[in-house]
């Protein structure tokens, strides 16, 4: 019997090099399309589209991952909506809004809406509790899904961390200016999605 040879450390060595100079190679084109569209321009909140974004799809680089790498180095929080909002500003009548710091939770957010229908999903994501939607509806299965939503981007600054290590953050205030508008696409969630007609109006 042919005995396990193991790889060659000089061979795992150089794959390490060339997965770490193309980690680097792809933060280096987030950085410059960040600069070109949230540094550069007209004064007020971007406004950046599903035309502009292939910029980078077309080098392999996903929505979620720029809005991603936007929290992780821009100090910004991210809120989804199936709706535009026509000036610069997000308003809440409960004084509160809520944002995320990761960016698959706002993209859902931007293409499925909770009127009438539970969404849930777990506040920690991680490889034992990975993100998949449960839309929960009445016995009609109606819900809403938009094939084109809008990911606002806001400063972090005044937000609090509830629950604390989760996703959500919860600004407390009737409104709140955001400096970029993200256009986002049904394909942009590429995570699982269960519906369940089990939501009973009645009740209670």
């Amino acid at each position: 019997m042919e005995k396990f040879k193991p790889e060659p450390e000089q061979n795992i060595t150089n794959k390490s090099n060339v997965e770490s100079s193309k980690e680097k190679e792809i933060e280096l084109k987030m950085e410059e399309f960040y600069k070109k569209h949230f540094e550069e321009g007209e004064e007020g909140a971007r406004r950046i589209s599903l035309e502009e974004l292939r910029e980078l799809k077309e080098i392999g680089i996903t929505t979620e991952r720029f809005l991603d790498h936007l929290c992780q180095n821009h100090g910004v929080l991210l809120h989804g909506s199936i709706h535009e909002v026509p000036d610069d500003k997000l308003r809440s009548r409960r004084n509160k809004i809520f944002a995320s710091n990761k960016s698959a939770i706002a993209i859902m957010r931007s293409l499925y809406s909770n009127l009438n229908v539970n969404l849930e999903y777990p506040y920690f994501i991680d490889e034992e509790n990975p993100l998949v939607l449960e839309v929960h509806t009445q016995p009609d299965k109606n819900f809403i899904k938009v094939e084109r939503g809008f990911v606002y981007v806001v400063d972090s600054s005044g937000f609090k961390n509830i629950p604390e290590g989760s996703w959500q953050f919860i600004g407390e205030t009737t409104e709140i200016k955001f400096t970029a508008v993200v256009e986002t696409e049904s394909d942009d969630f590429d995570y699982p999605v269960k519906f369940f007609d089990d939501l009973n109006v009645g009740s209670g």
